[in-house]
């Protein structure tokens, strides 16, 4: 898989590289809501700056809309960042404006890891109750 996760104490940048199949990006989502660590989690930073390419479509979006619902459920306080250069990359971001992404995940792109983590330091956390019924 074209990724690596770096986990921090609560968060997780996830360092994209080459080209990202639809079905490579599905799966690292998933792989990262399966994790025992994902609890704690506060942000996820995607970072895109050295991928080529993408095949990240309508479908692999409703996927990773069906794994944010049931994440969203034992943690709701995540929000996602992703730096990009690339306007194709920068458009999944303003594909998570809209249905089935709208209700989950607050998602925002970013131009550089200084700018996306200048962000969350000047946001507090998130402390919203988990649904864990």
């Amino acid at each position: 898989m074209p990724h690596e996760n770096l986990w921090e104490p609560h968060g997780l940048v996830k360092r994209f590289h080459g080209f990202v199949s639809g079905a490579e990006f599905v799966d690292s989502v998933r792989e990262v809501a399966a994790d025992p660590r994902f609890d704690d989690v506060r942000y996820i930073i995607s970072d895109f700056r050295d991928v080529s390419g993408h095949s990240i479509d309508a479908a692999a979006l409703e996927e990773i809309a069906v794994t944010r619902i049931g994440s969203m459920h034992t943690n709701p306080n995540v929000r996602v960042l992703l730096v990009a250069h690339d306007e194709r990359a920068l458009a999944l971001v303003r594909a998570t404006r809209a249905p089935p992404l709208d209700d989950t995940y607050e998602t925002l792109a970013f131009p550089s890891m200084e700018a996306a983590r200048a962000w969350l330091t000047g946001h507090p956390r998130q402390d919203r109750l988990p649904d864990r019924e």
